[in-house]
């Protein structure tokens, strides 16, 4: 039901903010994390989800990501 994401360190949650304006959303794992950290995490829900809206979030998420990385010049 639920996925657990660790991104590279570099990749914050900044992604979210990209992300929302795709139309897609999770929940950023530093909600999870009573020190603060996890900032380069997320948690992804697929219960409520069509296979085709799942494979098109997904797809989304991942063009988020490397805007995101290239902006940051990470390879």
């Amino acid at each position: 039901m639920f996925l657990w994401v660790t991104l590279p360190k570099e990749v914050d949650s900044l992604v979210f903010d990209i992300a929302i304006k795709h139309n897609v959303a999770f929940v950023p794992g530093q909600t999870f994390f009573a020190d603060g950290g996890g900032s380069n995490t997320m948690r992804l829900n697929f219960t409520n989800s069509s296979d085709e809206e799942i494979e098109n979030g997904i797809k989304l998420l991942g063009e988020t990501i490397n805007q995101l990385k290239n902006k940051l010049d990470y390879n």
